[in-house]
């Protein structure tokens, strides 16, 4: 017999060793790597639930030999065997998760489940696997667990209201924000960011600070910065958490509240010398008109300070959060100014407003792009970097305005900015871009200023539109504004304002606003506000915004010629009734007549509401009513002129509260 067997052995030995053959070439050629080998998929899915969390064939046929020898090393049958029998038994069929320690570790599930070991299964699995709390119990839990222990918040998508930040202010040299968790699991990742306004997009090197979830709410601290490249000071906050390779918003929208806690000019706020709420809207550069604002023994006096005169010009270098802006040496002119002003114990209001049609980059890009023909005054841009100069600017000028004796008290930020296509154009925008345009540009003023002078009040500007009826073409109404804006500004950090109104008769030529129009009604939200109707609207505001709202007049335009007739008689009637009415109303902090001398333009149309003509040497009626309407001389300069207001015996009678005793010599 041959060594290799019968013939038919041998034929049968020779093809099989032709296999073998094929085979190692065919490995040879293609070779199977260990980590591919070892890549073999087991079933965990059975009767629809998925049971990998909970399972593994490897594992469980090492750990438990008596079921490798019931199901015959067959993975169906090892997975039918752990759901049906295994996990009633607690048997454990992973690395990753031991029935008996999660029983251990959680006494709020002891309580719901008792010894059911099937139902502890099946909560890691649609549920517990998610939350930080459960997943360390999962294994290693060698001793029962007492505590009580709270369910976590079931986690779900996150989204741009996940969390609320509710609150962002400065203590001392940092900025500490607190939010609202709304949905996010304990232990959520979450990154902080602080972006510029104008950003739709968070960005690696605008993060400042990585956090997790521990609970419903959220607090952190970061740095300042102040003044340096990577102050906080006028940024947008929010939280973000990641997703894949970019971040997911995760929170609304915040800013700074209290920018005044950063501020180095901590100067009381003035009161006049003089103590009265007399004021007149006057230039000052000009030696001539501030020794007319004294001789006129004004308290108050409003200024225009027009943007384009500090941004047309390179002479004063202006340090801010780390880089160098050039403005106009105007800046001191007016400091210098205003140190002899307040030098005599003048109160100041300025009025900050772009009416420079050409510096488009400084307005909104719509207005830009608009037609800017016969426009008067501009919103200012917070659309792009462009608004970073604009930043600066404002806080140039708080701190040149506010310092070596010069104090500017209130800040008035725009012109009427109700009237959206003359005094405050914006472009052809959407009624709610409007509003954010005019909060968003505010926010920045207010926080330059305030971050600045402590004590320094901003003011939204509007005209005497306040509730009309109908619409009036090119105009919002100013109460509905308002409201829309202070919603606005609620939603991403409640800042605090004061409002400037300015109170024209109805109709505005007509200085006898004694003569009740159908518009002016006696109302705390009438159609228009005249001095008439100011007491009921000044005590509304203060209900419905609070005590704390200031309220100034610092433009009150009282013209003396209407409908082709003089009416100096008039208008000096005018300007006493409306001083009066302003200084016994325990809500109106200021008022300004406008202006001190005539201004052709103004003039042009049909505006004659100046105290003097072209020259301080031709004086009309007014200008002696003025000067001496709040002194213990105000019947001899003011009374004569009752008879003009409707035959009214006296000021008390047609003036509340009516007090001369106030009045100095």
């Amino acid at each position: 017999m041959s060594m290799f067997g019968s013939p038919k052995k041998h034929g049968i030995l020779k093809r099989a060793a032709a296999l073998l053959l094929a085979a190692v070439l065919v490995i040879g050629l293609f070779p199977i790597s260990a980590s591919a080998a070892s890549k073999k998929k087991y079933p965990t899915i059975y009767n629809g639930v998925n049971y990998a969390k909970v399972y593994s064939f490897k594992y469980y046929m090492k750990k438990y030999p008596s079921v490798k020898k019931k199901v015959g090393n067959n993975p169906k049958k090892a997975l039918s065997y752990f759901v049906r029998k295994g996990m009633k038994k607690g048997q454990r069929a992973s690395k990753s998760f031991d029935v008996k320690s999660y029983y251990r570790g959680n006494p709020a599930l002891r309580r719901r489940y008792g010894k059911q070991y099937k139902l502890y299964y099946l909560h890691y699995i649609n549920k517990g696997y998610k939350y930080p709390a459960y997943k360390k119990t999962a294994t290693g839990v060698k001793k029962m667990v007492y505590a009580k222990v709270s369910e976590p918040t079931p986690v779900k998508k996150i989204t741009s209201s996940s969390v609320t930040i509710t609150s962002c202010k400065i203590s001392g040299n940092n900025v500490i924000l607190k939010a609202k968790n709304n949905n996010l699991g304990t232990g959520t990742a979450l990154q902080l960011f602080a972006v510029p306004s104008y950003a739709t997009k968070v960005s690696v090197k605008s993060s400042k600070k990585t956090l997790k979830v521990s609970g419903k709410t959220i607090s952190c601290s970061i740095p300042l910065n102040l003044g340096t490249s990577d102050s906080v000071l006028q940024k947008k906050f929010l939280f973000a958490a990641k997703n894949g390779d970019s971040w997911k918003n995760a929170s609304n929208s915040f800013y700074i509240q209290n920018p005044q806690a950063a501020a180095r000019i901590t100067t009381a706020f003035p009161k006049p010398a003089r103590g009265t709420k007399k004021g007149l809207k006057s230039q000052i550069l000009s030696s001539e008109y501030r020794n007319k604002i004294t001789e006129l023994n004004c308290s108050h006096v409003a200024v225009d300070f027009p943007l384009e005169i500090f941004l047309d010009g390179s002479g004063l270098p202006y340090r801010y959060n780390g880089k160098t802006y050039y403005f106009s040496t105007a800046v001191l002119d007016f400091q210098e100014a205003l140190r002899k002003i307040c030098s005599k114990g003048i109160v100041v209001t300025g009025v900050f407003y772009l009416s420079d049609r050409n510096l488009t980059e400084y307005m909104p890009p719509e207005a830009a792009r608009g037609s800017r023909s016969g426009r008067a005054t501009f919103n200012v841009n917070t659309s792009n970097s462009n608004r970073l100069k604009l930043e600066a600017l404002f806080s140039c000028l708080a701190d040149k305005l506010c310092s070596n004796g010069s104090f500017v008290a209130n800040w008035v930020f725009g012109n009427e900015i109700n009237h959206y296509s003359l005094y405050n154009y914006s472009g052809d925008i959407s009624y709610a871009k409007y509003v954010k345009y005019n909060a968003d540009a505010f926010r920045m003023f207010n926080t330059a200023v305030k971050s600045r002078v402590k004590n320094a009040r901003t003011y939204f500007s509007f005209d005497h539109n306040w509730n009309l009826s109908f619409r009036l073409e090119g105009s919002y109404k100013g109460r509905t504004l308002l409201k829309s804006i202070n919603a606005y500004l609620k939603k991403q950090g409640a800042i605090h304002w004061d409002i400037a109104l300015h109170p024209y008769p109805s109709p505005e030529l007509d200085p006898r606003f004694w003569n009740r129009s159908r518009l002016a009604t006696d109302s705390g939200t009438p159609e228009q506000y005249t001095m008439l109707n100011m007491r009921k609207l000044s005590k509304w505001i203060k209900n419905i915004y609070g005590k704390s709202v200031h309220i100034i007049l610092p433009e009150t335009g009282i013209s003396s010629y209407y409908q082709g007739r003089e009416m100096e008689s008039e208008q000096a009637a005018a300007v006493a009734y409306a001083y009066y009415l302003a200084e016994f109303d325990p809500n109106i902090d200021m008022i300004a007549i406008h202006r001190e001398k005539s201004d052709p333009s103004e003039e042009a149309q049909g505006f004659h509401v100046s105290l003097y003509r072209s020259s301080f040497s031709n004086p009309k009626k007014s200008a002696k009513v003025f000067r001496y309407m709040d002194t213990k001389k105000y019947k001899t300069y003011a009374s004569p002129y009752l008879k003009y207001i409707n035959s009214a015996g006296s000021w008390s009678s047609i003036v509340k509260g009516f007090n001369p005793a106030r009045f100095p010599a």
